[in-house]
């Protein structure tokens, strides 16, 4: 789930203020526009309550500095921060289901040109729901790219995500190699140290990883570079060595490696995470969720399963289990 918030008036201090508001309740809160932020939910709601609960104390922490906010709860950015936008200052509004919320809603909320909307008032198209209605190809095809962006926002199938903030300083890392590497084993084992030394500038700055990119040197061909999203975000040099794995194995040949670059693209600030008695340890069970996405793109479907005893007092609980898909 996605918190759209949106500050009535906000001038650049009190724009600050609320970030730093946000920023020390939530996990990953995103900038969108000047008073106007998005903020990703997700893992939060074991530790934090629903998302009706968490909107209210944004709501209450934000009117402590003095901020009039709404906020707007729904699965996707655009739907969420449409929602906060057309909510009183004070209130909060959880989308269940996003395009039954925007089908209603006049073109006016999209980003579209105002010549391609009156265009489209041409056609009798007046709403949200209109518009959403046009086949994807046919959207494509006749208005260009723009208007087919503004076609997924109003289908509810964007697949925008909340960006954090860069880091303060460049954490980067290099590494050159007198022999080209031909085997990805290899080149994982080489690229330890690169993410040892991005590991320790991260714990300098107290922060963890979000996004990785990789430009990777090639004797044979031209630059290979990767980038890839760490989930949930770290600073612990073997998680991230592990994602950059993944993406490797994504690749059916990689070449003859004689260099790396390694530079951490997003960040945010590093949160411990309690566990034992008093909270689920939910940060180890996103990474295992993330494992589990990554096992069924490459096994497919119904191949990653999750056992459940359906009759604890069977004599062979084993043989009483029922099989669900982790990932549907």
């Amino acid at each position: 789930m996605i918190a759209a918030v949106v500050v009535r008036d906000a001038t650049d201090t009190l724009h600050a203020r609320a970030l730093i508001t946000l920023r020390a309740l939530l996990p990953h809160v995103g900038v969108v526009a000047t008073g106007t932020f998005a903020c990703d939910l997700a893992g939060t709601e074991r530790v934090l309550g629903a998302p009706s609960r968490i909107a209210r104390r944004i709501i209450e922490r934000l009117e402590r500095i003095g901020a009039h906010a709404s906020v707007g709860v729904a699965l996707t950015p655009f739907a969420a921060r449409v929602a906060a936008e057309r909510t009183g200052p004070g209130e909060t509004r959880l989308v269940t289901d996003a395009r039954e919320y925007l089908t209603p809603l006049p073109l006016e909320v999209l980003p579209l040109d105002e010549k391609l909307r009156d265009e489209l008032g041409l056609l009798g198209l007046r709403t949200v729901g209109d518009f959403a209605g046009l086949p994807r190809g046919a959207v494509f095809d006749r208005f260009g790219r723009g208007a087919a962006r503004a076609h997924a926002l109003a289908r509810a199938e964007d697949e925008e995500r909340v960006h954090a903030d860069p880091p303060p300083r460049r954490i980067y890392a290099r590494r050159l190699w007198e022999e080209p590497l031909a085997s990805k084993e290899q080149l994982v084992f080489a690229l330890r140290t690169a993410l040892d030394e991005i590991s320790a500038a991260l714990a300098a700055d107290g922060l963890a990883a979000l996004r990785l990119a990789v430009k990777l040197e090639r004797e044979d061909d031209e630059p290979l570079r990767l980038e890839r999203s760490v989930l949930p975000p770290t600073r612990e040099s073997a998680a991230l060595l592990r994602s950059l794995r993944w993406a490797l194995e994504e690749r059916a040949h990689i070449g003859r490696v004689i260099g790396c670059a390694v530079e951490v693209r997003e960040a945010e600030a590093a949160r411990g995470r309690q566990i034992g008695l008093f909270a689920a340890d939910g940060a180890r069970w996103e990474e295992a969720i993330a494992s589990a996405r990554y096992l069924r793109e490459k096994l497919g479907v119904g191949r990653v399963l999750r056992a459940r005893v359906a009759d604890a007092d069977a004599r062979l609980p084993e043989r009483a289990a029922e099989w669900k898909e982790v990932i549907t």
